[in-house]
């Protein structure tokens, strides 16, 4: 073999296997590269799954709404249909609505008593969105509030001073539970408190 022939196959040796020793570098640096990003990836998923995440369900109105009637009705009464003199000296029919001078109320059905409440209710809703803004559960609460104590009561309340500066209204609202009757006397009702801590707890209901 010539000298010349000699130099060419070393050439081509060393060419070889300089391209050979390139494409295992580049093959193991991807590799390498590949394992670090799922190194990074596991440690980031581990992360979140030791984190301690608080979900709230969401404040279902609907469900809600008909469960704040539905305690206005167990509380209120029926009467059977009747009209009545309520503690306040008011006539009153059906679910605690008070009959006005245009209305000739004398005896209604659980289906027109609950129809009226809803009318009352909603009436309270939308005066209660008229003078403040609230939602969820406090709306509620405050709205069944407007409902029984009326939203000219509300307005002057140190009540709703508290919570237009989101204090607690834990101790204000339950002074709420007096009335006065025909003769103009204060009397504390247990009743009235016990609606009191009612919206109370609704107020600071955190589902």
């Amino acid at each position: 073999m010539t000298l010349q022939m000699k130099f060419i196959l070393v050439t081509e040796l060393a060419l070889a296997l300089n391209f050979s020793g390139i494409t295992i570098s580049e093959g193991e640096k991807e590799k390498n590269d590949k394992k670090v990003k799922e190194e990074k990836k596991g440690k980031k998923l581990s992360h979140i799954q030791n984190q301690n995440f608080t979900i709230r369900p969401v404040f279902d109105w609907d469900k809600q709404y008909e469960k704040a009637l539905q305690y206005i009705k167990e509380h209120e009464g029926f009467a059977n249909g009747k009209a009545y003199i309520c503690p306040g000296g008011h006539k009153t029919v059906g679910y605690g609505h008070i009959i006005l001078k245009n209305e000739d109320f004398t005896q209604i059905t659980k289906t027109q008593a609950d129809s009226i409440l809803r009318v009352d209710f909603n009436k309270a809703l939308r005066v209660l969105d008229a003078n403040i803004t609230l939602s969820g559960s406090k709306r509620l609460s405050m709205a069944h509030f407007v409902f029984t104590k009326g939203i000219g009561t509300f307005n002057k309340s140190t009540l709703k001073k508290k919570i237009l500066k989101s204090e607690p209204i834990d101790n204000e609202i339950t002074k709420w539970c007096y009335y006065t009757n025909a003769k103009g006397e204060k009397i504390k009702s247990q009743h009235a408190l016990t609606i009191r801590n009612w919206e109370l707890e609704m107020y600071n209901f955190r589902g």
